[in-house]
C-alpha cells in the first residue's frame, strides 16, 4: 500500500470516528483511538467486510440508523464486570436502606445501575440487600439497570453466568441466590431476577429516571469527552434526591467534574453525596435610565494579589511543578497533614494531568497515605493505561497493603510494558526476585 493509500485510509477512519462520536457521544481521543481502530476490524468480521477501512466506509454511507447504532454499542463498549465488585459500594446501599427504614419512610429504595453491562452489578445490589438488610421487603426495592448495548442486556435478562463472573465470590456461598446448571453455569434465582428492570438507555440522551437514592455509574464516564461527561454528571445529580449518592470508578473522580457533590474517599472506593445547592442571591432590580441621562459605567475591578506572589519565579512554571513545590515545602516543615491536604486539592484541580497523578501517588505512598496513593495511581492508569511506571507504583501500593500476589502480577505487567527502560526493568525484576 502506498503512502497516499495509507493517508486515505487514515482519513476514512478519522471521519468514521467523528461520525460515531457525533451519533453516540462516545469519544475516541488519546489511548481510546487504538481501541476504536481495533473494534472496526471486529465489526468488519461481523459484517463480512474485508477490513477496518471498509467498515468505516459502511458507517459513513447513508443515514445513521439502528443497525449502525447497535453494532457500535456491541463492539465499542467493554463488558468487564463480575458479582460483588468493589463491595464497599454495596455496603453503602445497605446503609441507605437502613436509613430509609429508620425514618419510617413508606416509599421504596430507588437505585439505578447506569451502564449495567451484563447484569452482575444490579443483581449484586439486590443480593446485598437481601443478605444485609433482610428486614427490607424485596417489593420495597426498585432497581433499574440500563445499558447502551442490547447484547449485554440480553445476557442480563437471561440471568445465566459462567464461573468467571464469580471470580471474586464463591457461588457456593451464594447458593440461596443461584442455581447451578451442571455445565459450569449458574442461573440467578427467579425472585432475585424479578427485582431488576432492564432497559436500553444512552446516557447522552435527555431521558433519565428521577428521585433516586443511589446511582451506580462505574467505568462509564471514560467513554465520554470532558464536555459530555460534565453534562452526564449534571443530569445524574438532578436524578438524585438530596443526600443521595453517586458511585463512580475512583479513576473517574474529579471535584471539578462533580460540582454540587461532597466526595467521600475510601481506600478502594470513592462516593459522591448530593448536596443541596444554595439558593441564588436575589438580583436587585435595575432602575430605568431616564432619556438623555449620562451612562455611568462601573469601575473596573481591582486585581487581587495571588497567594505566594512574592515567591513565584519570574520564568513560567508548569502547574504541576508549582503544586508539587508547595506540597514538598509543607512536608519539609513537618506539616505532613497539611501537605497531603494540599496534594488532594492539587490532584482534583488537575485531574487530567498524568504527570501530577504519578508524582502525587509516589508522594502519598512515601508519606503513608495508601488511600490517596491508590486514588492517584488509578487515575494515572485511567489516563495512561500502558504506563509502565504506573503499574510499578500500583505494585508498590499493593505490596504496602500486604497484597503480594497482586503486586507480583503488576510487576510482571510493568516489565512487559517497560520496553527499553533498563532502569525500570531492573527495578521490577529485582523486586520480583525478592518477593519470590
Amino acid at each position: 500500500m502506498s503512502a497516499t493509500d495509507d493517508t486515505v485510509v487514515a482519513d476514512v477512519l478519522d471521519l468514521a470516528a467523528q461520525r460515531v462520536e457525533a451519533a453516540t457521544c462516545l469519544t475516541f481521543a488519546g489511548p481510546r483511538r487504538r481501541q476504536f481502530d481495533a473494534a472496526l476490524d471486529r465489526m468488519a468480521d461481523a459484517l463480512g467486510l474485508p477490513g477496518a477501512a471498509a467498515c468505516a466506509s459502511w458507517l459513513l454511507a447513508g443515514p445513521w440508523d439502528d443497525a449502525r447504532a447497535a453494532l457500535c454499542a456491541r463492539f465499542l463498549t467493554i463488558g468487564e464486570t463480575y458479582f460483588l465488585r468493589e463491595p464497599r459500594a454495596f455496603d453503602l446501599v445497605c446503609d441507605q436502606a437502613r436509613t430509609l427504614l429508620a425514618r419510617g419512610a413508606a416509599r421504596p429504595l430507588r437505585i439505578w445501575s447506569a451502564g449495567c453491562c451484563t447484569g452482575e452489578e444490579p443483581y449484586s445490589i439486590a443480593l446485598a440487600l437481601r443478605r444485609g438488610v433482610p428486614q427490607l421487603p424485596p417489593e420495597r426495592v426498585d432497581i433499574l439497570a440500563t445499558d447502551l448495548n442490547d447484547a449485554f442486556l440480553d445476557v442480563a435478562r437471561t440471568g445465566i453466568y459462567r464461573r468467571w463472573s464469580f471470580r471474586r465470590a464463591d457461588p457456593a456461598d451464594l447458593a440461596a441466590f443461584f442455581r447451578p446448571l451442571g455445565d459450569g453455569r449458574y442461573e440467578v434465582d427467579a425472585s432475585l431476577r424479578a427485582q431488576v428492570r432492564f432497559a436500553n438507555l444512552n446516557l447522552a440522551s435527555d431521558t433519565y429516571p428521577s428521585a433516586l437514592d443511589v446511582i451506580f455509574c462505574r467505568n462509564v464516564l471514560m467513554y465520554f469527552g470532558p464536555d459530555q461527561a460534565a453534562r452526564v454528571v449534571a443530569r445524574l445529580r438532578d436524578s438524585l434526591v438530596d443526600g443521595g449518592w453517586l458511585v463512580v470508578n475512583a479513576s473517574e473522580a474529579s471535584t471539578r467534574l462533580f460540582q454540587g457533590f461532597t466526595p467521600v474517599y475510601l481506600e478502594d472506593a470513592v462516593f459522591f453525596r448530593k448536596d443541596a445547592l444554595p439558593a441564588p442571591a436575589p438580583v436587585p432590580p435595575v432602575p430605568p435610565v431616564a432619556a438623555g441621562a449620562p451612562v455611568v459605567r462601573a469601575p473596573a475591578p481591582v486585581p487581587r494579589p495571588e497567594p505566594l506572589a512574592a515567591a513565584r519565579p519570574s520564568a513560567p512554571v508548569a502547574a504541576d511543578d508549582t503544586a508539587m513545590a508547595r506540597v514538598h515545602a509543607l512536608a519539609q516543615t513537618g506539616a505532613r497533614e497539611e501537605a497531603l491536604q494540599c496534594l488532594r486539592r492539587a490532584v482534583e484541580a488537575e485531574a487530567l494531568s498524568a504527570p501530577l497523578q504519578q508524582r502525587a501517588a509516589l508522594f502519598a505512598l512515601e508519606h503513608g497515605d495508601l488511600a490517596l496513593a491508590r486514588h492517584c495511581a488509578r487515575r494515572l492508569l485511567y489516563l495512561e493505561p500502558d504506563s509502565a511506571f504506573g503499574h510499578y507504583l500500583w505494585a508498590l501500593i499493593e505490596d504496602a497493603a500486604g497484597r503480594r500476589p497482586r503486586a507480583r502480577s503488576l510487576l510482571r505487567d510493568c516489565r512487559r510494558l517497560a520496553g527499553a527502560d533498563a532502569e525500570l526493568l531492573g527495578a521490577a525484576g529485582a523486586w520480583l526476585e525478592r518477593m519470590s
